[in-house]
């Protein structure tokens, strides 16, 4: 019996639901915090700070931005009528206009408020080289900037993957690329394979890493550095008296450049922990297990960062607390693989875009500065996009000096503008 044979038996005798993820083998992990619900969007009022640039002209007006998202969108939410140019779908059953799908079209009305007279076009995709369709297709419409409010649990973090070199590609271009640095905080776990002499890593704390969260959708990725070895992840349920059993099983992803697994369940309210089995002896390699909804008790939140925000030229977001400013817990962290900060601004991971709860998660933050860098070049046409990720970057206000959780510091969009244009401030 293969693989796939035996996980179909498990799943069928354990009663666990095992299930593709519905954008395709990709299975982004879409830029929502865990847990959060999915109602209508409605249309809201820019904050404060944006409001002053509008009423100085600056509205992002001659300035086209793409988004390239998993979801779809609704074209009839009043925020994006009269906005959208073209729209476009990548890959099979990828629509990108079917009705809305509440991300994507958070996404484009978080950049509509703050953009307000920016041009959209849309673009859904499913694999990695359905985003490079995509991001080939908003680069010959000329597009200023770029949005890809998603992020790749299945990718080691260093902008290796096709997804990050692909954007790095974008970005030499001379379009702007904004992106989430994801959600896999609290879901996170990195480290060198280490077996306890049956093929099975040791954490910390033992052969089980404990998982948590709401019952319900739960996916899990493994990734690993080395393609000529072969891992597999297990989720197990701990019984009543201390037993476990095993449940489900991972399956090799089938697209991308990365060796890595997939596993997808749907977990009830009971206890469920993680294995990873590989070879018997040890082999030094570095492992990533990574999920955007559920937390894992032996996490290790740093180096979380996920494609496409790991690729060098890119503008990477973090989310914080907009109140405390603390870096929400879910928010991706640096480093990169190679060493570079990861994380480059930080902005509130809650956009008033929806009824309730908000629209929350690092796709949230990344789609306000994608709007915050439309202003910029709307400010200052013939900025390159290195030089507007720096004006970005440079002007933003330190959270804890410069680090791999909040990169230079919360995005200022008035000094941003400012730095962009100085004539700004007497307008």
């Amino acid at each position: 019996m293969d693989r796939t044979d035996a996980l179909v038996v498990l799943c069928v005798l354990l009663l666990v639901s095992a299930f593709s993820g519905g954008i395709g083998y990709l299975a982004l992990t879409i830029g929502e915090s865990p847990g959060s619900d999915d109602p209508s969007v409605v249309e809201t009022d820019a904050d404060e700070t944006i409001n002053t640039i509008h009423e100085a002209g600056i509205t992002g007006e001659n300035v086209s931005i793409g988004v390239l998202d998993v979801t779809s969108f609704d074209i009839e939410y009043p925020l994006l009528q009269n906005r959208i140019v073209a729209a476009n779908e990548f890959g099979s059953g990828a629509s990108a206009v079917d009705g809305g799908d509440s991300h994507g079209t958070s996404v484009a009305a978080t950049i509509a408020r703050t953009a307000p007279d920016a041009e959209l076009y849309l673009a859904t995709f499913e694999t990695p080289d359905d985003y490079e369709a995509g991001l080939e297709w908003l680069i010959t419409r000329d597009v200023d900037v770029v949005v890809a409010p998603v992020a790749d649990a299945g990718t080691l973090g260093g902008g290796s993957s096709q997804l990050a070199q692909s954007t790095t590609k974008a970005t030499e271009r001379g379009v702007v690329v904004v992106a989430p640095a994801g959600n896999l905080g609290t879901g996170h776990w990195s480290g060198n394979y280490s077996p306890d002499g049956t093929g099975t890593h040791t954490f910390e704390s033992g052969s089980l890493n404990k998982v948590t969260g709401a019952p319900g959708r739960a996916e899990f990725h493994l990734s690993w550095e080395d393609p000529d070895e072969e891992y597999l992840l297990e989720l197990h349920r701990i019984n009543d008296g201390g037993s476990i059993s095993r449940v489900a099983q991972s399956l090799p992803r089938e697209h991308g450049n990365t060796p890595s697994e997939r596993l997808t369940a749907r977990l009830d309210a009971d206890n469920y922990a993680l294995a990873v089995s590989g070879p018997k002896r040890e082999t030094g390699t570095r492992l990533r297990i990574a999920s955007a909804t559920h937390s894992l008790t032996d996490n290790r939140p740093s180096g979380s960062i996920a494609a496409p925000a790991d690729a060098p030229g890119v503008i990477s977001v973090g989310a914080i607390d907009s109140t405390s400013d603390e870096v929400e817990p879910y928010s991706s962290r640096g480093p990169t693989t190679d060493g570079r900060l990861g994380v480059y601004v930080v902005a509130s991971g809650s956009q008033p875009t929806r009824i309730s709860p908000s629209f929350e998660g690092t796709s949230a933050a990344a789609a306000y500065v994608g709007g915050i860098a439309a202003l910029v070049v709307d400010a200052s046409p013939t900025l390159e996009p290195n030089e507007v990720r720096w004006t970005i970057t440079s002007t933003a206000e330190p959270v804890d000096g410069i680090d791999v959780e909040t990169g230079h510091g919360r995005v200022d969009p008035r000094e941003a503008v400012l730095a962009a244009d100085s004539s700004f401030e007497s307008e």
